[in-house]
């Protein structure tokens, strides 16, 4: 393999690795501040691209004009889904973290029940800029390139909002600990509340830009849950900058294994990166360790 295809091959990885980043990133912010593992996150990703592409078919609008008003529809959701369903759980941590999986299970089947229902079980894309930009050796896909700006834009967004704002810090400062930011005054259920809906917003904005790379159906949320999963564990649960980590290696390890091996292969890889990594460092690359 010559250095050119090897360096055409890293690019596609991180290209793709940025768009996982900015979905891992809503999942992480759940855990962080509510530690709650929402397996319906990757339903809100996928109806989201479904949206996209569903309007895309019908108005010929671009998913970034349809990203908005997704973030504002999934964030309205998370909002309810929190205010209605989990805050009612069990205070105990433990009660808790069990009924929390519990529940978005049966979330996130409701949710592909209601996609099933709107959008039918067909496979839908966004064919929009189909084209690649040519530059020296590189070949760089226009749909991919899009994807990855919009969302490292809408990644440096977050982190502005979470440094430079009172919300942003009062959800940091919840991630932290949480009995600590409730003694300084912070109303914490509003945080969590605030936190689940913006993670479900992040989600359904990373399912539009998902869109211009992958034909999704309803069903498919069960695959982006996973894949979130996966880069969040590896850069470490709750850490923010071990999700762009763990974007990365996932995107570069994808792209890597479906060049040398075939797709089918490639779709295995994160799960065994995944799997090495926590044999090895079980609380991820950038996790708190235990004392």
């Amino acid at each position: 393999m010559s250095a050119a295809t090897f360096a055409q091959i890293t690019l596609d990885g991180l290209l793709l690795g940025g768009v996982y980043a900015l979905s891992a990133l809503g999942f992480t912010m759940i855990f962080g501040v509510m530690r709650v593992v929402n397996l319906a996150h990757g339903s809100f990703v996928v109806l989201s691209a479904l949206l996209a592409a569903w309007t895309y078919e019908r108005y010929h609008l671009s998913p970034l004009l349809v990203l908005p008003a997704a973030f504002a529809l999934a964030y309205a959701l998370g909002a309810a889904i929190h205010r209605f369903l989990l805050r009612r759980l069990p205070a105990e941590v433990a009660s808790q973290e069990a009924t929390s999986l519990t529940l978005t299970f049966g979330l996130s089947y409701f949710l592909a029940g209601a996609g099933l229902a709107v959008f039918g079980g067909t496979f839908r894309a966004v064919p929009y800029l189909t084209g690649a930009f040519n530059v020296g050796p590189f070949a760089i896909g226009q749909a991919r390139l899009l994807a990855f700006g919009a969302a490292a834009l809408l990644t440096g967004a977050l982190a502005l909002f979470l440094r430079a704002t009172p919300a942003g810090r009062a959800i940091r400062a919840t991630s932290q600990h949480a009995e600590g930011a409730q003694a300084c005054g912070i109303d914490v259920d509003a945080v969590r509340t605030s936190a689940f809906a913006l993670g479900s917003g992040i989600a359904a904005a990373s399912g539009c830009l998902l869109s211009l790379i992958y034909t999704l159906n309803p069903e498919m949320g069960d695959v982006f849950t996973l894949n979130a999963f996966a880069v969040v564990a590896i850069g470490g649960l709750g850490s923010y900058a071990g999700a762009l980590a763990g974007a990365a290696i996932l995107g570069l390890a994808g792209s890597y294994v479906a060049y040398f091996a075939n797709a089918q292969i490639a779709e295995a890889a994160p799960y065994v990166i995944f799997i090495l990594v926590l044999l090895v460092l079980p609380a991820g690359l950038m996790g708190k360790r235990a004392a």
